[in-house]
């Protein structure tokens, strides 16, 4: 595994996103994983939005409060207390990975369409695991 650089902004920051990206590209275990996973992939904070765009498993494209004309096929919803305590590196229990924090957290949701979801389960996992890495506060 190569060499995680934790960013100096907290999520949700674009230079964050950025940090993200890259950790996702250089992922040798995402390029093998990822490479059927084409999804558009909303992030739902407070009253936020951050739209991810995921081809052949690599962040291509980071899209802060998408316009109208921009859609997606999964929401994952939740406040920003929720999403920072998710990407910490050990986060408590309920906290530790996406369905789990469905399930057990009630401000945190999974919305659209859920087969989509399913179907990209493992390579969204290594995705958000990278996350946790780079953490969600300040390094």
């Amino acid at each position: 595994m190569g060499r995680l650089t934790i960013p100096q902004h907290s999520f949700p920051a674009r230079e964050w996103f950025e940090s993200l990206r890259e950790a996702v590209a250089a992922d040798a275990e995402m390029a093998v994983i990822g490479r059927w996973c084409d999804l558009n992939l909303a992030l739902a904070i407070d009253g936020g939005l951050v739209l991810l765009r995921i081809r052949g498993g690599k962040l291509v494209e980071t899209v802060f409060d998408p316009d109208i004309g921009v859609s997606w096929m999964v929401t994952l919803r939740g406040t920003l207390d929720d999403w920072r305590t998710f990407l910490q590196p050990l986060p408590p229990p309920f906290y530790s990975d996406l369905l789990a924090m469905n399930s057990r957290v009630p401000s945190f949701g999974i919305e659209g369409d859920r087969s989509a979801f399913v179907r990209h389960l493992r390579p969204l996992g290594r995705i958000f695991a990278l996350a946790q890495r780079l953490g969600g506060e300040h390094a």
